[in-house]
């Protein structure tokens, strides 16, 4: 059984894949999760008629997102993992936003964006398929105009673009017409996808517990840690 937990984004979702069977839990952003996400997930495995010993494997959204409610999934992973002693598969958001939709994944290259707020973008670039479940490929923190320069860099010519945010980047498709643009909506997102490609990949993305961290791309949040 893998329980999915993902605080990253605007709603928290706590899921779980019990065979072919799933079961999920969908956060308000304005609940204090740390308050919460013990309760909820006892509420999960009550409703999927499972307890804690049953979970093999834990999958997780490392960020970038919410900085206070990623270091509250961070600790719950680590206490469950080192307590059931089961491996984790850390996916970070670029790969959620990447893997949720499973034709998608089928449409390279992919730009993933992210809105990091202060004028700032987190961005990654998926060349290939196999890069989806690799660490770093490409991926920075940048202003807007940076992003761009940084794309045309790379000279692609025809991409698939997706972002989190309907308003985000209006006028990306301005700086390239080629490209398809893709808005993906994390309130509707298909945590199914991503739950069945993580079961397919088997070990190659499977870490020790005691390896687990959070994707920091900003130096002065990384520093704090």
């Amino acid at each position: 059984m893998i329980l999915f937990i993902d605080t990253a984004f605007k709603e928290t979702r706590i899921a779980i894949k019990k065979n072919d069977i799933f079961f999920q839990v969908v956060i308000n952003e304005k609940i204090n999760i740390s308050k919460v996400i013990n309760k909820e997930l006892k509420k999960l495995l009550e409703r999927s008629n499972s307890c804690q010993k049953d979970i093999s494997l834990i999958c997780f959204n490392s960020g970038p997102g919410n900085f206070t409610s990623l270091r509250v999934t961070l600790s719950c992973v680590k206490a469950l993992g080192f307590y059931l002693n089961i491996p984790v598969v850390k996916l970070n958001s670029f790969q959620i936003l990447a893997l949720s939709n499973e034709d998608l994944i089928k449409q390279l290259p992919l730009v993933i964006a992210i809105d990091a707020k202060m004028n700032e973008i987190f961005w990654q670039l998926y060349s290939n398929y196999d890069d989806i479940f690799l660490g770093k490929i490409s991926y920075g923190l940048s202003k807007k105009d940076i992003f761009y320069s940084s794309l045309s860099d790379f000279q692609l010519n025809e991409h698939y673009f997706i972002k989190n945010d309907e308003s985000f980047l209006s006028d990306y498709k301005t700086n390239f017409p080629k490209s398809k643009e893709i808005f993906v909506n994390t309130e509707k997102m298909k945590i199914q996808n991503i739950l069945k490609l993580v079961e397919s990949s088997g070990k190659k993305i499977q870490e020790e517990v005691d390896n687990v961290n959070l994707l920091y791309i900003r130096d002065n949040v990384a520093l704090k840690n």
